[in-house]
Formats: structure tokens, C-alpha cells, sequence
């Protein structure tokens, strides 16, 4: 009989961490693993047709303490007494529920699942998988997460070394397993030309893209900043920013509104917002750039790599894990516009050096990042854990 695998996710929106869960979903061997999934009742991030021979609970009220949208430790569900009582009640119906279920493994993709599913499963004395997919700092919440992970001795997956990093060697039954893509859809475009006349590009215009949600960490104030100083150079520049606010960011979309504003390249830049044609738009541009903070992963440069876009972002978190300096891309500082800028000047100014570095960012990205490696990973994993290896 196949191994009954139970996923936990108690996100509202999608995020990178829902289309990686989504993508194993998808592709997991059903002759070896019957996959259940356990989710939010408002969890808008399943697509309308959930990947076939899954089993969906809608297990979370959007009032509690798993159906709130921030997946956040510190100052929220361990913020206080209150959030601590009111946690015991979802890992009660998580217990209750894997009695019924009996999984063979329990694989948790959120902070708070990590903890509260984490919990359940450790209660039913059910075997564990933790799939980590952020960069904790050194504080209440990353103590924390070591403290449960001492108690209920999980099997960690962390999406980059950077991540695995992260825990300071505190625990050491982790395994790096990449963010693989389907990258099928990510492809150089074969009608670029509608694509940017689509997008109101000139033929002239090179094109510099960010994909990623709208929140501070991202980079998109840097990215702003570094392309009005090249763009005063070049005219014919424009950036395509594709994303929607974050899940609390309400206001940050203005802020990055007038600060374009200010800069004097309001009418330069396209704000794109969620689009579910990303391979059209990245196939249209000429470089990809994401400044991000400690990117735990980032999942959208392995995309644009695939469309053969060169890549500038920043020396942090696991971006040089898939980015080789010089040979893919160009990685520059966190925070330093200027040096951001001149990376892309580099780029803007010469075609052949982005053709160059396009090629080689698609090989690279097929070679090491495509879903079909991480599903094979995942699934040696669960092979490991029922063997009792």
C-alpha cells in the first residue's frame, strides 16, 4: 500500500511555499505515497482543479490562530498568553485528526505548522518532516523553533544552505533540498516581439523586470533608486514590476508609487501587479534584477534564468547558491544603490554580455532547479523515514 504523507499549510494566499508544495503535490509517485493536504478554509492559493489523487481538508477557520494570513512566530502566535491558549485548540483538532488519518509522515511547510502541526504529530506519534523555507534571525522566534525541533525531533528540509545556516548548527538533521520549478512554461519567448508590443515596449527600450511580492525586503526601494540613476543615462530604459502587496503591506505600494514619483521615473516604470503570464513577461525583458534582503531561496531568478535573462541581486541569504557572479548574473551588496546601479549599467550597456550570461543562466537553472529533482529528493527522504534510516 502506498505511505499515507499528510502536508500542512495554513496559508490564506499563495507564496513561493505553496507553489513549491503544489509542485510536489503534483508529481508525487502515487504507486509509493497517497498525499492528503491540510489547509485554511479560505486557502485562495489552490488552484481550481487541485492536483488529481490529493485529499483536501479545509481544516482552519480564518479567525484562528493557523487562518491568520502572517506566518509569524515572534509577536504573534507567541506573542502572548492569549495566543499560547488559544494555540492549544488547532493543535488539539491537528491530534484528533491524525489519530483518524494515521499518516505515515507529517510534512509541515509553514512556521506556525512547524510548530502547532508539529505538536499534533509529535502527540500522535507520527513521524515528521519540516519544510523550512525561511532565514530566522537570532531571536525568540528562531529559539523557538529550536526548542520544539529538540522535543519533537523532526527531519528539517531547508530550501538552500543559506537556510540550513540559519539554525547555527543547532540542529543537525536537516537537509538542503532546492526549490525546484516546473520550468516547462520558462523558455526563451518565440513571440518576444508581440509580448513587448503587449506590454507598450518600444523595439528600442531594454527592459529591466522584478518579480516578487511587494514587501520592503524584496528590495523594490533600492531597485527604484539604482535604475533612475542609470535610467538619467539611458532613455530608452524601462522597468516592469510584477507583483501584488504582501499579505499586511497595505500602504507600500503608494510609498513605491511616489518615491518614483520623486525620483522622476513615475512614467518609466510599469506596475504590472499579480500576472499569471510571468514566462510572457520575463521572455519580454532583457534583464532580471531582485535586490532582496536575505532571500531565503528565490525561486523567481531560477524562473528567469530558464527564460535566459541574466541576473543582477544581492551577495545574501541562498541568491549565490544559484546565481555564479560574473558567469549567470551579477551580485552586488545589500543596500548599496550604487553598486546596484552599476551592475545593471554593466548589462544595460553591452547585449552581447546579457546574451552571454542568458545562456549560460538557463543551463544552469535546468541543470540544478527543475521540480523534477526536488520531487525525486523529497520522495528519497520519506523512503529514509519509513525504512527507519
Amino acid at each position: 500500500m502506498p505511505a499515507r504523507i499528510v502536508y500542512v499549510d495554513h496559508a490564506t494566499d499563495i507564496g513561493g511555499a505553496e507553489k513549491s508544495l503544489l509542485d510536489i503535490l503534483t508529481r508525487l509517485d502515487r504507486a509509493r505515497f497517497e498525499p492528503t493536504l491540510l489547509c485554511s478554509q479560505d486557502a485562495e492559493w489552490l488552484p481550481p482543479e487541485p492536483p488529481a489523487g490529493v485529499v483536501i481538508e479545509r481544516a482552519f477557520a480564518p479567525s484562528g490562530v493557523l487562518g491568520r494570513k502572517r506566518d509569524q512566530l515572534s509577536g504573534g502566535l507567541l506573542g502572548s498568553k492569549g495566543d499560547l491558549a488559544a494555540a492549544a485548540r488547532p493543535v488539539i483538532d491537528l491530534w484528533r485528526r491524525f489519530r483518524r488519518l494515521r499518516p505515515d509522515i507529517v510534512h509541515t511547510n509553514t512556521l506556525k505548522s512547524h510548530l502547532l502541526a508539529g505538536a499534533a504529530a509529535h502527540q500522535a506519534r507520527r513521524r515528521l518532516v519540516w519544510h523550512l523555507r525561511d532565514i530566522l534571525p537570532e531571536g525568540d522566534a528562531l529559539r523557538w523553533l529550536l526548542r520544539a525541533a529538540r522535543i519533537f525531533r523532526p527531519r528539517i528540509i531547508a530550501i538552500s544552505e543559506a537556510v540550513k545556516r540559519s539554525l547555527r548548527g543547532a540542529y543537525e538533521d536537516v537537509r538542503v533540498i532546492y526549490n525546484g520549478t516546473d520550468l516547462s512554461s520558462f523558455h526563451p519567448a518565440e513571440n518576444r516581439d508581440a509580448i513587448r508590443q503587449s506590454l507598450g515596449l518600444a523595439a528600442r527600450e531594454i527592459a529591466i523586470c522584478i518579480v516578487g511580492r511587494l514587501t520592503p525586503w524584496k528590495g523594490h526601494r533600492e531597485l527604484l533608486r539604482a535604475f533612475s540613476r542609470v535610467a538619467n543615462e539611458q532613455p530608452d530604459l524601462r522597468l516592469l514590476v510584477v507583483g501584488e502587496i504582501a499579505f499586511w503591506e497595505d500602504a507600500y505600494e503608494a510609498e513605491l508609487r511616489e518615491l518614483a514619483a520623486a525620483l522622476g521615473i513615475g512614467t518609466r516604470v510599469s506596475w504590472l501587479g499579480f500576472r499569471r503570464d510571468v514566462p510572457d513577461i520575463l521572455g519580454a525583458a532583457d534583464i532580471f534584477a531582485l535586490p532582496s534582503h536575505d532571500e531565503p531561496f528565490g525561486r523567481a531568478i531560477v524562473e528567469a534564468m530558464a527564460c535566459e535573462k541574466p541576473v543582477v541581486a544581492t551577495r545574501s541569504g541562498g541568491v549565490p547558491e544559484i546565481v555564479v557572479d560574473g558567469e549567470t548574473g551579477l551580485l552586488v551588496s545589500v543596500g548599496k544603490d550604487e553598486e546596484l546601479a552599476a551592475a545593471l549599467r554593466r548589462l544595460v550597456s553591452s547585449a552581447e554580455l546579457r546574451r552571454e550570461m542568458g545562456r549560460a543562466a538557463r543551463v544552469r537553472a535546468l541543470s540544478l532547479f527543475d521540480v523534477t529533482r526536488t520531487v525525486s529528493q523529497v520522495e528519497a527522504l520519506y523512503g529514509e523515514m519509513l525504512a527507519g534510516l
